[in-house]
């Protein structure tokens, strides 16, 4: 196939694609700053006034926010473009960007302002900012996955698993904001517009089409042929991304780190293998755990029993080794739910089982039966928001029929996990039910964050109440 350097000028007919709203954003930002600083000076008559004219003291200090704010949003890459991250993780980073404005803000007041921060006015601000911020960060995505923030794009070569990789990832940062318009390469594919082979590409790019976006995998295209399809895309103001072969040497999440004009790919990271998020997961685990320890289980723990008890005398307490953290073997605390027998260390409780108690079935149905894990989590052998832990024969058995079953051991069990609360819990008498388990847990300690153990919290309460079908 032959490509020449003969560019076509694009048409004054194309119609210009919508771009993501990443000024809108920063500018937002700075102007909930600033109210919520004018805000908390109206509420407590304090340090700032805006109705007055900006001299002296007021306009240092609206200054030294509006530098400081900037300068810790570029510190943090509060504004990444280019690839969409989670709310839980925008949300987080403003969190820590505010608690270092607060700081520096005060640090401002002693050593610039020489005087002691007004502490009503200065925490006020940066709550409100907190809720704010926050609040525009949320409006910003719901605008973002609008139906009018749409972009189309081609792929050019790759094998389907690449391109199933490259439709999953689209589909999470661009939730039908994405459309494939199809696919050039020598080999079609199933399931796939394919549009035609390579040397179709280039009269295909110099007809103007309605595209947004080229996806380059590998390919059979020579360098130079490559080099041209860029200049062609450039011409055409389509935007051009290519994706590394190497990422299917990687057998989970990796991440890519520019070293000067060469791109590097190694693992990424989880985020629970820094001591300050470890250090945090666990000052919320004693916090949360010591205070149903203290004012929920005294109240629950009298009743629970003597129910128990009433239909089956015998223990209230059901102790059983579970697999945990680096896989090392614990005992797990669950109120009794059934009948004392010698199957309950091998074999896992059915729909319409008889060994569950009446009283016991009702415990399930409400997660009632987990609450003395909370014990566990106050001595530290489980987290409240983790993979659940599994008898320790299940472990034996799911560790040789699914690959990523052991990673998921590399953070701390919990009392609710992502796959419950996405509907994966109750038995698991089929293996896909525990891959997809096992899929939830691996994606939880990739991307885990105090707001995601939050959610979890919430959304496990949420269906207790509500009450579950999977629940046994």
């Amino acid at each position: 196939m032959e490509f020449t350097s003969q560019l076509t000028a694009p048409s004054a007919t194309r119609v210009l694609r919508s771009t993501p709203h990443r000024y809108d954003l920063i500018a937002t930002d700075f102007v909930l700053i600033n109210l919520s600083f004018f805000l908390a000076s109206l509420i407590t008559n304090g340090m700032l006034d805006y109705s007055t004219a900006l001299t002296g003291r007021n306009l240092a200090l609206v200054v030294f926010v509006n530098i400081a704010w900037g300068w810790l949003c570029v510190y943090f890459n509060a504004y990444r473009w280019y690839e969409r991250v989670r709310m839980e993780q925008q949300l987080s980073k403003v969190f820590k960007i505010l608690v270092f404005l607060l700081a520096f803000t005060s640090l401002f007041y002693y050593n610039v302002l020489g005087e002691a921060p007004h502490t009503p006015f200065i925490l006020l601000a940066h709550g409100l900012a907190l809720v704010l911020v926050s609040m525009g960060r949320v409006f910003h995505r719901v605008r973002e996955e609008s139906p009018f923030e749409t972009f189309r794009y081609v792929v050019v070569g790759g094998k389907a698993e690449n391109l199933q990789q490259l439709f999953k990832a689209f589909d999470y940062c661009f939730p039908g904001s994405a459309e494939l318009v199809g696919r050039f390469g020598n080999t079609p594919h199933a399931n796939v517009t394919n549009i035609g082979n390579y040397g179709e590409l280039r009269e295909y790019l110099l007809g103007q089409p309605d595209i947004d976006k080229l996806i380059f995998f590998y390919s059979d295209l020579t360098l130079e042929e490559e080099r041209e399809i860029m200049r062609i895309c450039e011409t055409q103001f389509i935007d051009v991304e290519v994706a590394p072969r190497e990422t299917t040497l990687f057998p989970r999440t990796y991440k890519s780190q520019q070293l000067g004009d060469l791109s590097m790919l190694t693992l990424k990271e989880e985020p629970l293998t820094a001591l300050r998020n470890k250090v945090l997961k666990r000052t919320f685990d004693l916090v949360v755990s010591s205070m149903v320890i203290l004012f929920i289980f005294p109240i629950l723990m009298p009743i629970v029993a003597i129910a128990i008890y009433r239909e089956d005398p015998g223990p209230i307490f059901f102790r059983q080794e579970r697999t945990g953290y680096l896989n090392n073997v614990f005992k797990m605390w669950k109120f009794r739910s059934m009948r004392i027998n010698e199957l309950s260390d091998n074999k896992q409780a059915t729909r319409g089982d008889d060994r569950i108690t009446k009283v016991g079935a009702f415990l399930r149905r409400t997660s009632l039966d987990e609450f003395p894990q909370f014990i566990n989590v106050f001595l530290g052998d489980m987290s409240v928001v983790g993979p659940r832990p599994h008898m320790t024969k299940h472990t034996e058995e799911y560790s040789r029929l699914i690959d990523k079953f052991m990673i998921r051991h590399k953070v701390k069990p919990g009392v609710t996990g992502l796959a419950q609360i996405n509907g994966y819990r109750g038995p698991t008498d089929e293996v896909w039910k525990m891959e997809k388990r096992v899929e939830y847990d691996v994606w939880y300690l990739e991307n885990w964050s105090l707001l995601m153990d939050i959610r979890c919290i919430v959304m496990t309460v949420y269906n207790a109440i509500k009450g579950e079908e999977n629940a046994l």
